[in-house]
């Protein structure tokens, strides 16, 4: 028994050598193929938008797409892969560079803009108003129209100006020819004379009547001097300003300045100020030669016979800053209009169907199949892991779909807001200044 037992363990050790030798070797190919099928596993792919995003650009993304070349190099990957490990693989080599647009994205302006701030605004050009009355006091002043004075006229209109307008808007009141007397031996004395008897700063009824009892009808007419002083006051200004000054006058320069010149370099110079000369019950001679200031200085110049005159002169003016608000009103409305549809266009050609990126989720999923059909063909995985590749070609497009719209919804929606909001301020601003200055 003993015996027997003994050639029985010694036929299963020379049967067990037996098989031990015929088995079949793995070659070293088949163990590097093993190991980089180990390899491909342990690489995560994306399975959140946001890191789908940052995955690209493949080796074949965008113009460097090559059909040939890229089923060449599916060609080499062996065979009997796993779902994960082939769409690990088509990641890799048609993955869309999508990171321009998300950059784009992120950074897109949901704001508008409009001429002047919509906080602050003083002027339509967004500029403080500085409006600069010269009045004249030389003797003519005291001749009558209709009644009365022409300086009392005169007195009456301008006060009625600076009262109308906008609070926002600064005004000084500056007099010449108001001292000494229109005698040949006062001129030197009434032609050096000129006074800011009301200073710059927002109007205010008690202190402009004042300044407006302070001087009456003497003097010489030196316009010119107070052009020039006018010019340095408004020197002393700082900030971004819109200057606008008036010379009422009944008569020419009558001591020796240029008022052409002085009005030119007021025009010319930083202030940029608007010189209009209003020429109160002036003859032929003297309108033309005021009309030469006015046309220096960039501004307009009229004549007014009498109260109405100025009353429809002083009005005009009102209108003309009306005007102006109404234009910046339906100008900035317009542009914002304007600046929705450029906004909306350049968000649909970033994200809509057909464009940006939807475009190359297209691309990358069509790239992506026509591959993993070549991969089918030539045998490289079954069709059931072909199925799991598919679904994950499919979860990878609808998530950034869905990452998609809802950009494109939720900054279209910011756009809309804004654009509400902005265009409320721009009606509202409009309105109040509108208001302002209506003369009716």
């Amino acid at each position: 028994m003993n015996s027997f037992y003994v050639k029985v363990v010694s036929g299963l050790v020379v049967f067990s050598v037996a098989i031990a030798g015929c088995s079949t070797p793995v070659s070293k190919t088949e163990e590097g193929v093993t190991a980089e099928q180990n390899k491909e596993t342990k690489k995560a792919y994306a399975t959140e938008v946001e890191e789908m995003l940052k995955e690209g650009p493949g080796k074949y993304a965008g113009d460097a797409y090559h059909k040939e070349n890229a089923n060449k190099e599916l060609d080499t990957l062996p065979k009997n892969l796993t779902g994960e490990q082939a769409y690990q693989k088509l990641v890799e080599l048609f993955a869309e560079d999508y990171q321009p647009y998300v950059k784009k994205l992120d950074a897109f302006d949901t704001t508008y803009t409009v001429s002047g701030d919509p906080g602050d605004l003083k002027t339509p050009s967004g500029k403080q108003l500085n409006v600069m009355i010269l009045i004249d006091s030389s003797g003519s002043m005291a001749g009558k129209v209709d009644g009365f004075s022409k300086m009392t006229l005169a007195k009456n209109a301008v006060s009625r100006f600076a009262s109308s307008l906008s609070t926002h808007a600064n005004v000084s009141l500056r007099v010449y020819g108001h001292k000494g007397s229109n005698a040949d031996k006062d001129k030197d004395l009434s032609c050096k004379s000129t006074e800011v008897v009301y200073p710059l700063g927002k109007y205010d009824q008690q202190m402009f009547g004042k300044a407006l009892d302070k001087f009456k009808p003497t003097g010489w007419t030196p316009i010119a001097l107070a052009m020039k002083e006018a010019a340095n006051d408004l020197s002393k200004i700082n900030g971004p300003s819109e200057n606008l000054v008036y010379v009422v006058s009944d008569g020419i320069e009558t001591c020796g300045g240029n008022p052409v010149q002085v009005a030119q370099e007021l025009n010319k110079s930083n202030v940029k100020a608007v010189v209009n000369i209003i020429g109160f019950d002036v003859d032929n001679a003297g309108q033309k030669a005021l009309q030469e200031v006015a046309k220096a200085g960039g501004g307009e110049y009229a004549t007014v016979r009498n109260d109405e005159g100025l009353r429809r002169y002083f009005d005009t003016q009102r209108m003309k800053i009306w005007e102006k608000w109404l234009m910046w009103k339906v100008r900035n409305t317009r542009s914002i209009i304007h600046q929705f549809v450029q906004k909306k266009g350049e968000l649909q050609r970033l994200t809509f169907s057909g464009h940006g990126v939807d475009k190359l989720s297209s691309t990358e999923s069509r790239h992506m199949k026509d591959a993993l059909s070549h991969l089918e063909d030539s045998g490289k995985l079954s069709s059931e892991e072909a199925d799991k590749v598919k679904e994950l070609i499919t979860n990878r497009a609808d998530k950034i779909d869905e990452y998609r719209k809802s950009r494109y919804d939720s900054i279209m929606e910011l756009l809309e807001e804004n654009k509400k909001k902005i265009r409320e301020i721009v009606e509202k601003k409009g309105k109040n200044k509108m208001d302002e200055y209506d003369t009716n």
